[in-house]
């Protein structure tokens, strides 16, 4: 038996105008999208970590990403970098 883990991240639920206010946006060459928030997925015997995107109508199964296990901790540690830059800009304001 593996081990999984799953968890969503999610800042807008639903379709209301108040809820697509709060959305971000998922874009590519072919596709954009309104995003809601993320779910993330992980086995224990896998080599990477998934990352779903979750829309005004749900999780989006052909909208997502992989990081590399031997990543995510540059992947995060970058994440936390932009919003300690933001978080100063903001104080400033």
């Amino acid at each position: 038996m593996s081990n999984f883990i799953e968890k969503q991240i999610v800042w807008s639920k639903g379709g209301t105008k108040k809820e697509i206010a709060k959305q971000t946006s998922w874009s590519s060459s072919r596709d954009y999208s309104g995003l809601g928030g993320f779910e993330v997925r992980a086995w224990d015997f896998s080599t990477f970590v998934a990352c779903t995107a979750i829309t005004s109508k749900g999780i989006s199964n052909n909208k997502y990403f992989q990081i590399p296990v031997d990543k995510i901790e540059e992947f995060c540690h970058s994440l936390m970098e932009a919003k300690k830059i933001m978080e100063s800009n903001n104080e400033k304001i």
